[in-house]
């Protein structure tokens, strides 16, 4: 962030200046983060009020706050806005909009992050790219990685996510795109969305918010893209450019002769540029797709055929996303453990499965899915048990009728202790054998499960004994 006048940021959000003019040199809403000549944003959630650590803001170096009701700070230049929230992402759009860099919006119930790190490598090919890191992706988190993204960026990827209605047109409010992918809709936080036709709904927005010139990045292989095509981005009558990418369906952006193993794939991509090989270094089918879908935005980007496939290859898995580690010779613990939802899972599942080598499944709860969520999860077991996977292991209440629906080979557990307890037992009775050149009999774990089943204190847990990490 550039250093700006207090009373600039003051017109942004909308608020009044209460003291002196000052420059600003960072914004936070985090007294822990807070650097010298920052302004301290003031946020109320349901459990904290920001209002109550000015104090502290201002001992650590804060040159100016930012609050809802003014307060007795003798000295302290303050800006009084009506909702804290609003104001940054307000701020947020003002400094946005003084910007150069190509914007590219994506979400999406599937794969967003992955798509996400796919096209910052293939952006970085071609300029200084930027993408918002971590979870950063809402109503907070959003607005602050905007703000703190680099002035000089040729290419600034900001995934969105929806937990509610009306959040990624929030969230298009801040950053407008210029390329914009919604990279499929299934089962997530039907909690709030009521149903499938709610999230897509809501994550179209996305799309909306393309200007003309913009070009939407559809998936040819979902259900809701040609509706997508249809209802929300009106191509023809909007000036927007519409690049398809598909494994299944008819698409410009394509690929042939995939030859998937165990950590990635090779496959052909096709494009209206022409073909190019691409070697892959994420796992399973659904991840070529979500390859796919990085290619049709680095085209929409302008980035050349062959510096696309280079940076697919440099791509490497997230943390907790499909990151595999040695635990023992002939024993591979596949980290999936960052969420879930049952198209994830199945995508998970079936990438497990096409390995050919023995699979269990270590399965927490998958949350927010409304009055269906028992019936999905009994479907995620049926569904695990006809790929072939020998066992599961599960926790929470839900991912009981899992167990049930998967039959022989499924147990259920109360508590992270116990399963962890049950799984390292089983794994060092097991016996692997393995053999010269890395053949043998293999058995690969994936665990996974939704955020707040909390499944990386099960990966933390058979860590703990040592392991050699591939993230390729």
């Amino acid at each position: 962030m550039n250093r700006l006048p207090l009373s600039l940021i003051a017109h942004w959000a909308g608020g009044e200046l209460h003291g002196e003019d000052l420059v600003i040199e960072a914004i936070t809403q985090d007294t822990r983060a807070l650097v010298p000549g920052s302004l301290y944003v003031a946020l109320r959630g349901e459990r904290f009020d920001g209002h109550d650590f000015a104090a502290d803001a201002l001992a650590r170096g804060a040159a100016a706050l930012l609050v809802e009701r003014l307060l007795e700070l003798p000295g302290a230049a303050q800006v009084q806005v009506a909702d804290g929230e609003r104001a940054l992402a307000r701020i947020a759009a003002g400094i946005q909009r003084e910007r150069r860099a190509t914007v590219v919006a994506i979400t999406g119930s599937n794969g967003k992050t992955s798509v996400k790190t796919l096209a910052l490598a293939v952006l970085q090919r071609a300029g200084l790219a930027y993408a918002n890191p971590g979870n950063r992706n809402n109503e907070i988190g959003l607005p602050l990685a905007v703000i703190d993204a680099p002035e000089d960026a040729d290419f600034a990827i900001y995934e969105m996510g929806a937990g509610k209605p009306g959040d990624i047109a929030y969230l298009t409010d801040i950053v407008r795109p210029d390329v914009a992918l919604v990279n499929n809709i299934a089962a997530a936080h039907l909690e709030r969305m009521g149903s499938l036709l709610g999230v897509a709904e809501t994550k179209g927005a996305i799309y909306a918010a393309l200007g003309a010139g913009g070009t939407a990045v559809v998936n040819a292989d979902d259900a809701c893209g040609e509706w997508f095509q249809q209802e929300v981005i009106r191509a023809r009558d909007s000036g927007r450019r519409v690049l398809r990418f598909g494994l299944d369906a008819s698409a410009e952006v394509g690929a042939r002769d995939i030859r998937p193993d165990a950590r990635g794939s090779r496959f052909v991509l096709l494009t209206p540029q022409g073909e190019v090989e691409v070697q892959l270094a994420l796992p399973g089918r659904h991840n070529v797709r979500n390859a796919l879908a990085a290619a049709a935005i680095g085209l929409a980007c302008g980035v050349a055929l062959e510096d696309i496939a280079a940076g697919l290859a440099d791509a490497r898995p997230v943390t907790g996303r499909q990151v595999a580690h040695a635990l023992a010779a002939g024993i591979e613990l596949v980290d999936d453990s960052y969420n879930a939802n049952p198209g994830s899972l199945e995508a998970a599942i079936q990438a497990l499965a096409a390995t050919g080598d023995e699979a269990w499944l270590v399965l927490g709860d998958m949350r927010e899915l409304g009055p269906e969520a028992e019936a999905l999860h009994a479907e995620a077991g049926a569904r695990a048990r006809q790929a072939g996977i020998a066992r599961l292991y599960a926790l929470g209440p839900l991912s009981a009728a899992a167990v049930r629906a998967f039959g022989d080979g499924g147990r259920h557990y109360d508590s992270h202790p116990a399963l962890a307890q049950a799984l390292r037992a089983d794994l060092r009775a097991r016996a692997p054998v393995a053999v010269a050149g890395g053949a043998g009999h293999v058995l690969r774990v994936l665990v996974k499960g939704s955020r707040g089943s909390a499944m990386d204190r099960i990966v933390s847990a058979l860590l703990a004994q040592g392991d050699t990490t591939d993230a390729a």
